[in-house]
């Protein structure tokens, strides 16, 4: 169980964020600075229109499989947008099964969170995906190569110092068919 939970969060943080050098190529990597990253209607802020505008920057060969996805706290800030009486605008995002404009929407820890934007630093926020997740290919290898280690090393004096431990590999990659199949919502800001 160890080796399967550090093995899942190690990939989601790569199909994120990988560089593609020796590892899967992220959908974030993939779609920074290109025409898939969208920026919001006003600097630094997230609103509701940026929603939409994300969704419909998205070229309609690539919407009728669309899914969105979103870290909890952007997901929180989008279930609380409200009309102007007050209403839910995006109901059935805090459903069981949550959807954002008719298309299903997938909470994850590894994509940048709308609650950690520090409008005081100078950084990239890439908070919210959408797009046709048919398009990102993942090649697994199938099985994992365990070890034990009987002897670790110490790092300051390079000798062993009674330790021991369990070393696993695998093979896997990642990388997006076509950029023009998503559209992030970037929310940059600068100090």
């Amino acid at each position: 169980m160890m080796f399967a939970d550090a093995k899942a969060r190690l990939e989601g943080d790569k199909f994120i964020n990988g560089s593609g050098t020796n590892g899967p190529t992220g959908i974030w990597t993939a779609l920074d600075g290109g025409a898939s990253e969208l920026s919001p209607a006003t600097a630094e802020v997230f609103a509701a229109a940026d929603v939409y505008s994300t969704i419909e920057d998205l070229p309609a060969r690539w919407q009728q499989n669309a899914a969105w996805m979103a870290e909890l706290s952007t997901v929180n800030a989008i279930d609380q947008f409200e009309t102007a009486n007050g209403a839910k605008l995006f109901p059935r995002v805090g459903d069981a099964a949550p959807v954002l404009l008719r298309k299903p929407l997938t909470e994850t820890s590894n994509v940048a969170a709308h609650s950690a934007i520090d409008p005081a630093a100078t950084a990239d926020n890439p908070i919210l995906f959408v797009g046709d997740w048919h398009q990102y290919v993942v090649l697994d290898r199938i099985g994992m190569a365990v070890e034990f280690v009987p002897h670790l090393f110490n790092t300051a004096s390079n000798l062993p110092d009674g330790r021991r431990g369990w070393y696993a590999y695998w093979r896997v990659g990642g990388e997006p068919l076509s950029v023009a199949a998503f559209r992030v919502m970037n929310i940059v800001t600068a100090a």
